[in-house]
C-alpha cells in the first residue's frame, strides 16, 4: 500500500493558514482599538469637548498593532488630564479604557478566529 502526498498542496494550505492567522490578528488589533476609543471618549472629562473629539486610533492590520490616544498637537494636555499634575487630580480615561478592552481580549480574539478560521 502506498500513500502519496502532494507536499505543494500542504505547503499552500499552511501558507493560507498563516495568512488567516495574520488576518485575525489584524482584526483583533482593530477591534481592540475601537473598544478603547469608544470607552475613552465616553469616559474623558469634558470641559470644552476637545479631547473627546480628538481621541483617535491608529491601526496597522499588517503589523497587528494599534494605538489609541490624542495625536493632535493641540491635545498635548491630555497627559495632564490622564495622569494629573501637582495642582490637578488625575482623571484617567485612556488607561481604564485599555484595561477594559484587555479584559475583553479573549472574546475579541475568539470572534476574529471564528471569522478567519471557521470550522
Amino acid at each position: 500500500m502506498d500513500i502519496d502526498i502532494d507536499a505543494r498542496a500542504v505547503r499552500r494550505q499552511i501558507h493560507r493558514m498563516f495568512n488567516d492567522i495574520d488576518g485575525a490578528g489584524g482584526d483583533v488589533a482593530a477591534e481592540w482599538a475601537e473598544h478603547v476609543q469608544d470607552h475613552a471618549v465616553a469616559d474623558v472629562a469634558v470641559d470644552t469637548g476637545f479631547l473627546g473629539a480628538h481621541i483617535d486610533k491608529r491601526v496597522s492590520k499588517k503589523r497587528m498593532t494599534a494605538q489609541v490616544g490624542v495625536f493632535e498637537p493641540d491635545g498635548y494636555y491630555s497627559i495632564f488630564v490622564e495622569k494629573g499634575t501637582e495642582s490637578m487630580d488625575a482623571q484617567p480615561f485612556l488607561e481604564p479604557a485599555a484595561e477594559d478592552a484587555n479584559a475583553h481580549l479573549e472574546e475579541i480574539t475568539r470572534r476574529a478566529i471564528d471569522r478567519w478560521l471557521p470550522e
